[in-house]
């Protein structure tokens, strides 16, 4: 790779906000947050229920979207239909006496409430002053008035209760009654849910791409993902849960001769969202319906017929707690049994039912979120891995003048990494159908094979350094990674995969002078390979002859850009230079493999007439694309590109090369009119290699090497090590890396980038 002088850098023009100012916009902000959350509380009960329930159905829409060739939006829609059609079904079925019984409770319940706190008060009454117990006499009746009230402690139960019990009441009542209001709220509920049922994929790149800078998008990477397991395996255990309580507890209520089984199953299943407290709740109900039956089963008196409940209700409780949630909720929360009672009990105080469901998760969350913190505050590794990774104390003494080694620095090897996906309204599933990768639910446009950006940070997929990204990695090895030859601390490219299902926006790209002035960051040279193209696919490549500034900022104002544009058709196997300045688009049935500088500018400067989600037209910037063209760009031809010489076995087609790229030979990369271009920003190999051959190369310390199987499999070598190289798969060699050799195993189609 050759690597341009280091330009001076523009300062944006924009200036940087003070503290102060930050401070200032960042309490406004909140205090704005907090205002519109207070003004609309009557709408967050129903917006929470609808992201749990969209929450909650995530993994089945997941699957189903990865194992069907229909998109997203159509799964959601298909799911929550057949949730619909379910939840009708099952009420005609159970529902309709499941919940009568619930409505039964609801208005029993409290009665006997107040007659077991009553029966309570006659217990005080009738126990002795004293009992004697192997010589000594426990004053019981003295005792008992001491102990922290328990007519209050039953009373704030109850209180806590009360929600579920009137809230199941009045649903059933409503729903029998067919009353608007509450089909109105289960409607905006469900309406919702499908909504951010579509955008949960997206969720988490959201809350990451907040965090701009690589380091603390790392972090945000991880809180995202710890905070997301806490939920995920909480929430939808503790449903799963829920429905496994109420069909035990209803059929083993209904085998006792139980009144209102099925409800009392409801009852306790609904608790089960309730840590600690729910299942005792549940619990209680049952031995209290059991307790004030008019006609116990078995001929039991009714405390002989409640002990025998309470004892069934124990022993299912102790089957959970003992094989069903280790299984199925595990160390999800990690936290204190009493923290979880006190959370719970504050979360109905502050937000009745919703907030008691909601509390143990949210402290979790907090947890998480609060050691962050403290660890960030007193300047420790904020993540357990990242202290165990540090050096022992032994190992950071070092003898004077002595430079001391990075912390969890091993020895450089081939990287592989995981891409970052970008769902773009152009984008569709084919990067997964035709070339077998594996991708998240809904359309995906890009995948960013191996990148550093602020936009997107892959991470490491193999080794030691798992989990890094490209940018903690550079920190780590520096110039072990780079080479001595590198003019800067950023990673200079970024490799990607896009699938165009629909016509790009036609697009320009600045040079790294405007680019560094204007955006802050490097200009954007490109180089596409053709992975698949459809039969009559096309791409726009510059300007039709006789097209200059004026009459192309006429067309933009009359939107008829495409009538000045210059296309072309592309093939399979086609190879594509677009230097920084040249109008391009790629068109529908087109799959690329893209080299570029490490830059995501792009000035739109046309976009078919197409909305964006807010239905607005979507943002162009044809002024500044007018500043960056390259006019010289005038009907320029796709050519083979030119084939140097290679070792035995191979065949190599010089894509890019910085000695093929200088006068007259500017023509073999159809850069008709460019016979002045400045030297490439990389050079690109592709080998065409059979079994047997042997590729001997060298990562010498001067320059890392980028290698991408286009097709066919082979392996590399070095240091007495192998690792595959397969299609459709990238490594990464660090300058550091020494001597190494590639083989064939197949027939295949290699990328040498450097």
């Amino acid at each position: 790779m050759r690597l341009r002088p280091q330009e001076d850098t523009v300062q944006p023009t924009s200036p940087p906000w003070n503290t102060t100012t930050k401070a200032i916009v960042a309490v406004s902000a909140l205090a704005l947050f907090c205002l519109l959350v207070w003004v609309f509380r009557g709408l967050l009960q129903q917006v929470v229920l609808a992201a749990l329930l969209a929450y909650l159905l995530h993994p089945l829409i997941s699957l189903i979207d990865r194992r069907t060739p229909f998109n997203r939006v159509t799964v959601v829609l298909t799911v929550y239909l057949a949730l619909a059609v379910l939840v009708v079904a099952t009420f005609s079925l159970v529902g309709v006496t499941t919940f009568q019984q619930a409505l039964d409770l609801s208005r029993r319940l409290p009665e006997w409430f107040e007659d077991a706190l009553a029966q309570l008060q006659i217990l005080r009454e009738q126990l002795p002053e004293s009992l004697t117990v192997a010589g000594i006499s426990l004053p019981v009746a003295g005792l008992l008035p001491e102990l922290p009230g328990w007519d209050e402690l039953f009373s704030q139960l109850f209180s806590l209760l009360q929600p579920i019990l009137g809230r199941g009441g009045s649903l059933a009542a409503s729903v029998v009654t067919g009353t608007v209001a509450v089909l109105g709220q289960i409607l905006l509920i469900f309406i919702v849910s499908i909504y951010v049922a579509v955008d949960i994929p997206r969720i988490g790149s959201m809350i990451a791409n907040i965090a701009h800078k690589p380091g603390f998008r790392r972090d945000a990477d991880r809180l995202t993902s710890q905070v997301s397991q806490v939920w995920a395996a909480y929430m939808r255990g503790q449903a799963l849960l829920a429905l496994i309580i109420f069909v035990v507890v209803s059929v083993v209520l209904g085998a006792l001769g139980v009144d209102n089984a099925l409800g009392l199953g409801l009852l306790s299943g609904a608790m089960e969202f309730l840590p600690v407290i729910g299942p005792l709740a549940g619990a209680g109900a049952a031995i209290l319906v059991a307790f004030f039956q008019g006609d116990p089963s078995f001929g039991l008196t009714p405390l002989q017929f409640a002990l025998a409940v309470a004892v069934a209700m124990i022993v299912i409780q102790q089957i959970e707690n003992t094989l069903l949630v280790p299984r199925i909720v595990g160390k999800a929360l990690n936290l204190h049994p009493l923290l979880v009672m006190v959370s719970v009990i504050m979360g109905a105080s502050l937000a009745g039912l919703l907030g008691a469901i909601l509390a143990a998760p949210v402290v979790a969350s907090l947890r998480i979120l609060g050691e962050y913190a403290w660890h960030k505050m007193l300047d420790l590794p904020p993540f357990a891995e990242d202290e165990d990774a540090l050096p022992a104390p032994e190992e950071t003494i070092n003898s004077p003048g002595e430079e001391p080694p990075f912390p969890s620095a091993p020895a450089v090897y081939p990287l592989s990494f995981q891409p970052v996906f970008k769902d773009y309204i152009w984008g569709g599933r084919n990067l997964e159908t035709r070339l077998g990768r594996e991708l998240p639910p809904g359309d995906v446009a890009e995948s960013w094979e191996i990148a550093a950006h602020a936009n997107g940070q892959s991470t490491v997929a193999n080794g030691p350094l798992a989990g890094c990204t490209l940018a903690d990695l550079q920190e780590r090895w520096g110039e072990r990674l780079l080479g001595s030859s590198a003019d800067s601390e950023s990673f200079p490219l970024l490799i990607k995969l896009l699938d165009a299902n629909r016509w790009l926006s036609v697009q320009v790209h600045p040079d790294d002078a405007y680019a560094r002035k204007h955006a802050g960051e490097l200009g954007k040279t490109e180089l596409w390979i053709i992975l698949h193209a459809e039969p009559g696919a096309e791409i726009i490549y510059g300007l039709k002859a006789g097209v200059d500034r004026q009459s192309l900022a006429q067309a933009a104002e009359a939107g008829a850009v495409d009538s000045v544009l210059h296309r072309l058709p592309v093939h399979t196997g086609d190879a594509v230079y677009v230097p920084a300045g040249t109008v391009h688009a790629l068109g529908p049935g087109v799959i690329v493999a893209e080299i570029q500088q490490n830059s995501d500018t792009t000035y739109r400067l046309y976009d078919w007439g197409r909305t964006g989600a807010d239905g607005q037209s979507r943002l162009l910037h044809v002024q500044q694309a007018l500043d960056v063209i390259d006019w010289r760009m005038v009907e320029p031809a796709i050519a083979a590109p030119p084939t140097l010489s290679a070792p035995q076995g191979w065949i190599r087609d010089a894509l890019a090369d910085l000695r093929t790229i200088d006068g007259p030979a500017a023509a073999n990369l159809g850069l008709a009119g460019r016979a002045d271009t400045a030297c490439l920003h990389f050079r690109v190999d592709r080998l065409t290699g059979s079994p047997g051959a042997v590729w001997n190369d060298a990562c010498d310390g001067t320059s890392f090497h980028l290698w991408g199987a286009l097709s066919g499999e082979a392996s590399l070598h070095w240091s007495g090590e192998t690792v595959k190289l397969r299609a459709i798969s990238w490594l990464l060699l660090p300058a550091a890396l020494g001597n190494y050799e590639i083989r064939p195993t197949t027939e295949c189609v290699l990328l040498r980038i450097q």
